[in-house]
């Protein structure tokens, strides 16, 4: 679990580093042009919260002490809100994917891969934070259907997007 521990360490010992990357990254690339509607520090501050909770919970979640709807009701929160913002579903799932490619580019610079561990590990540590962020990428996507559902279901009666929406009580 020591290479669980030193990634979480480099991220909250980076994440004000990594979170200004993404700033700049995110408000320059054609596939969130979307996120430049905002001010730089709004993005710097949801930027930071993801950063902040993958390295809080990511631990939480590998040892299991934690129930995943409990870990992961932050990404669904966060789907809602993204929806209510009118930002692209495509978007937020591509801000998120860019902010595990950066962390791998962190762990890389910072040579945490470079430390002795053998390939097992790496391999290891590859699956496990590719399941984390792909259960994050789920919860987001969740979040967004179901409050894409209620601005349906607002509009017009069909049981067939309520089931599509999971919209409770149909």
């Amino acid at each position: 679990m020591k290479i669980y521990q030193n990634l979480i360490k480099m991220i909250e010992d980076h994440a004000d580093e990594i979170t200004k990357d993404l700033v700049k990254e995110f408000r320059k690339r054609e596939e969130t042009w979307h996120y430049r509607n905002f001010s730089e520090e709004i993005v710097y501050e949801r930027v930071h919260q993801i950063l902040y909770h993958v390295y809080q919970k990511l631990g939480s979640w590998l040892n299991q002490n934690m129930a995943k709807d409990v870990i992961f009701a932050y990404y669904t929160e966060l789907g809602k809100e993204r929806f209510k913002e009118g930002i692209p579903l495509q978007e937020v799932v591509m801000v998120l994917l860019l902010v595990k490619r950066k962390l791998w580019k962190y762990m890389i610079a910072n040579r945490l891969l470079d430390t002795g561990y053998g390939l097992n590990q790496l391999m290891e540590m590859n699956y496990y934070i590719s399941v984390f962020f792909d259960r994050i990428v789920h919860s987001v996507i969740i979040g967004y259907q179901e409050e894409m559902g209620r601005s349906i279901d607002k509009l017009v009666e069909n049981e067939h997007l309520s089931k599509v929406f999971k919209i409770s009580g149909k």
